[in-house]
């Protein structure tokens, strides 16, 4: 008597691959109704890649607020803004990951951060 175990894994491998080939037909279909800029298209294709929908619009919505938030910090050395960020990070439990916290960001005065002025070493006479 054959076994019918292969057949099914063979059913559940085109399953996924369709599940793949209707994400790519809903990006290229989302592509064409809208106008995306070059940073817009590469993260719609990270974003349906990672097994979402091209028409759920949170990487749209968090793509903005990182532009938002970089025009913001824009005045600030590298150094000030590691200072910014590690002050406003927050950790979620309930998703378990990391999210920047607004709150916290609205309490700082950006205009008076510290200056973070890096400490020259001093000159040493060598005896030679």
């Amino acid at each position: 008597m054959p076994c019918v175990y292969p057949y099914f894994l063979d059913m559940k491998k085109k399953k996924t691959k369709s599940k793949y080939r209707i994400r790519k037909n809903e990006l290229r279909k989302f592509e064409k109704e809208n106008k995306l800029t070059k940073k817009e298209k590469e993260r719609l294709h990270w974003w349906v890649d990672a097994g979402n929908s091209a028409y759920d619009l949170r990487w749209l919505y968090e793509l903005r607020e990182e532009e938002e938030l970089d025009e913001l910090l824009s005045g600030l050395t590298d150094k000030q803004k590691d200072y910014v960020y590690s002050y406003c990070m927050n950790w979620n439990p309930f998703v378990d990951e990391p999210y920047f916290d607004y709150e916290r960001f609205e309490e700082l005065d950006l205009k008076n951060l510290p200056t973070f002025e890096e400490d020259k070493e001093p000159e040493i006479d060598l005896p030679f």
